[in-house]
């Protein structure tokens, strides 16, 4: 399998999988040839891409995701701010990841769908679910965390479009509306029962920055609630790896060196190990180059293991295992084609404020 963004399709690929819209309307079936007017319609609505079959047919083999009923379901909720949805949501989210084989989340999840608030929220739930994991969460305070995370955004929803969707800079008035989502968010869920203090103050926290850099309070350290710290990277990462109208999407080696490198200043440094340890910088379906110029597919991902997966080299198909074959300890993987393509964010270097 590949994933192809839907401007680089090509007529006779075949679908892996059917794709559907928001609505729930199947926009192309599974194992479905592709031809000229089916791509130039998908790339119209504006349709991030398509999961492909390649010459690497029974190598490529994803997670068990969550099915479209279901994110349609999920987006719903948040729309319509039912919260107890939300919750059942989040509790789906946490079940599902604890019951993966190796909990690794190799964000092919993230890959499928068009970037908005919701969807954004759903990612930032996955990811910040992992780094809990991580860091020995329980399983109630993992459901928590999923549900503080599907809801970090949505003082988002009384933002004016035309601020969140604008393709350029904004200026210092649409900047400072913009950074009031976090407290509008914390306001707008203030009365509801069915969220811990916890909860309500790392929606409101989750902007803080660990050297007290952030906002809106300027917290810093541990004054910032977990769930905050861990929903701040997960939140960063999604951003920046995704395409959003004033930007392109970064690599994802880029930007886990942009959060490495941020370690301690923006973020904790227990939540980056455990991000490192079980999100995957290299997805399973990449293409990458290996220090010594072969092209290889990656096609199996392990925890501890971020930058040595397993691959098969595209000239010979031969499995090679980077980290336990002693044959190749000399290789490196020394690029690789960035397959994320949506999302926020700014400069991936630099003292930054992200506004996911």
């Amino acid at each position: 399998m590949k994933y192809v963004p839907s401007d680089h399709l090509l007529p006779g690929m075949i679908s892996l999988k059917s794709i559907y819209n928001r609505r729930g309307v199947c926009l192309l079936g599974a194992n479905h040839v592709l031809t000229p007017p089916i791509i130039t319609q998908l790339c119209n609505q504006h349709y991030p891409g398509v999961f492909v079959y390649d010459e690497f047919p029974e190598l490529g083999k994803m997670n068990p995701g969550f099915g479209e009923d279901w994110r349609i379901s999920e987006v719903k909720a948040q729309h319509i701010l039912n919260v107890d949805r939300v919750i059942f949501f989040a509790t789906s989210v946490v079940e599902s990841i604890l019951h993966m084989e190796d909990r690794l989340l190799d964000m092919v999840e993230l890959k499928e769908h068009k970037h908005d608030i919701y969807t954004h929220s759903v990612n930032v739930a996955m990811i910040s679910t992992v780094c809990g994991i991580g860091m020995g969460l329980s399983d109630q305070e993992l459901k928590e965390l999923a549900t503080t995370a599907m809801l970090h955004d949505i003082g988002k929803l009384a933002i004016p479009d035309e601020i969140l969707n604008k393709p350029g800079k904004l200026n210092d008035d649409e900047m400072e509306l913009m950074k009031s989502h976090s407290q509008l968010g914390a306001t707008i869920l203030d009365q509801t029962s069915a969220l811990t203090n916890e909860m309500k103050k790392s929606i409101l926290m989750h902007h803080e920055n660990y050297d007290g850099s952030g906002y809106p309070t300027g917290a810093k350290g541990e004054e910032i609630p977990l769930y905050a710290r861990i929903i701040h990277v997960a939140d960063v990462y999604d951003a920046m790896i995704q395409k959003r109208s004033y930007k392109k999407p970064f690599n994802p080696l880029e930007v886990v060196e942009y959060l490495m490198g941020n370690a301690g200043i923006m973020f904790d440094i227990d939540v980056i190990y455990s991000f490192l340890r079980y999100v995957t910088i290299y997805p399973v379906g990449t293409m990458v180059t290996l220090s010594d110029g072969r092209e290889a597919r990656v096609v199996k991902n392990r925890p501890n293991q971020a930058l040595r997966p397993v691959v098969v080299l595209k000239e010979t198909k031969e499995r090679v295992d980077l980290a336990e074959d002693r044959r190749y300890f000399n290789l490196t993987i020394t690029g690789g084609e960035c397959v994320f393509h949506e999302g926020d964010g700014l400069e991936p270097r630099g003292p930054v404020h992200m506004l996911a």
